[in-house]
């Protein structure tokens, strides 16, 4: 007998668990709030685990056609001097692209894949016992139930499965500028000047941009950009500073899920709904994914879903937890090293460059499905 899926949320992991599980021989719903299915935000980023999940499924070519494939990732000081650069090949690759556009592709996948996308339709609870609750306090049963729903998940809350959701002290404006005017590199480059960076990449037919600054620097948080102030710390970015201020800006705070159970009964919450994290290491897409895969592989594969939920959080988990931390530190660093030890800071990153065991530890996510770990869960 076929097995039924719900589930809540219709981004980035609703849609790739949707088709992941449809593909398995699932019958799945996915349920999206908004009249559309539509992303916030601007460009993203896909590591190599993301771009290994998108090849398993046949679907990474037309992702590919859509972006950027970068060649290197730079981090430069104020006078454009490099401070660290990695090549990006192997278990190290590296794209860009219009986050729009990758959960358009997505949503593509999942209705071939014969995925009902339900839109307009709010959930606002799940029950262990195997289904979602809509806000008008429908049931929805089903052998399995997923909240992919966000940060502020109403399936994690109704779950009390402690904790959740922390906004930290750091903004990020978001830009998608129509143009590859100063983009005409494959190189993704950060631009660091005391605790306010700058990011910018290509990303398809358009530049991916991001501005990181702490919370208290009230100036620089400002909207519209304030040119002249980030002009101050960034000179050698004038031009791009003033196209980005008279384009459209995504502003968001940085913040932190911390989830201390995934599962409940046949209840499972994924992505950032399970483990949010800061985007330092570009993860939050490819940690999403590399679970959805394990979860559609393992919950399929096992004699009940409720023992193929414990299973799938037990043997993922550690990857995701340790990613986390990771970013977190990430953060801490860029934002509050002491200006009395500047000088120290580029060797830190140099460091970090250099040695690959550092950076194995930080990045472990970004081997995708190399990762043995991740190898045994999913057999």
């Amino acid at each position: 007998m076929q097995r039924h899926a719900e589930i809540a949320g219709g981004g980035i992991g609703g849609l790739a668990l949707g088709m992941m599980l449809a593909r398995n021989g699932w019958s799945v719903r996915v349920h999206e709030r908004s009249p559309a299915i539509r992303e916030l935000g601007a460009g993203i980023y896909l590591k190599n685990n993301s771009i290994s999940v998108f090849e398993h499924y046949g679907i990474f070519d037309r992702i590919r056609a859509q972006g950027t494939m970068l060649d290197f990732a730079r981090i430069r000081n104020v006078k454009g001097k490099l401070m660290q650069q990695r090549t990006l090949t192997g278990t190290r690759r590296y794209m860009a692209l219009p986050r729009q556009t990758l959960v358009d592709t997505l949503a593509l996948a999942a209705r071939e894949a014969g995925v009902d996308i339900e839109l307009g339709s709010v959930i606002a609870a799940a029950d262990p016992t195997g289904a979602l609750i809509t806000e008008s306090g429908k049931r929805l049963a089903a052998d399995l139930v997923v909240g992919a729903d966000g940060v502020h998940s109403c399936v994690r809350s109704s779950l009390n499965l402690g904790r959740g959701y922390r906004s930290l002290d750091t903004i990020i404006n978001r830009y998608l500028i129509p143009s590859r005017a100063f983009t005409q590199e494959a190189v993704t480059t950060e631009h660091w000047s005391g605790n306010r960076r700058i990011g910018i990449a290509p990303a398809g037919d358009h530049s991916y941009a991001y501005l990181v600054m702490p919370r208290k620097d009230s100036v620089a948080t400002r909207l519209p950009l304030q040119v002249e102030t980030w002009a101050r710390s960034h000179p050698r970015l004038r031009n791009e500073l003033e196209i980005f201020a008279a384009a459209e800006a995504s502003q968001y705070p940085y913040g932190v899920v911390h989830c201390p159970k995934w599962t409940a009964g046949k209840v499972a919450i994924i992505g950032d709904a399970a483990h949010g994290l800061p985007p330092t290491l570009g993860q939050g897409a490819g940690l999403t994914l590399m679970n959805a895969h394990a979860l559609a592989t393992i919950v399929t594969a096992s004699d009940t879903v409720e023992a193929g939920l414990v299973r799938w959080e037990s043997t993922v988990r550690r990857i995701s937890d340790q990613t986390q931390r990771w970013a977190l530190r990430y953060d801490s660093f860029t934002r509050q090293w002491p200006e009395t030890l500047g000088a120290l800071r580029p060797v830190v990153v140099w460091a970090f460059g250099y040695f690959s065991f550092l950076n194995d530890r930080m990045r472990i996510a970004d081997k995708g499905l190399d990762l043995a770990e991740f190898q045994a869960a999913i057999r």
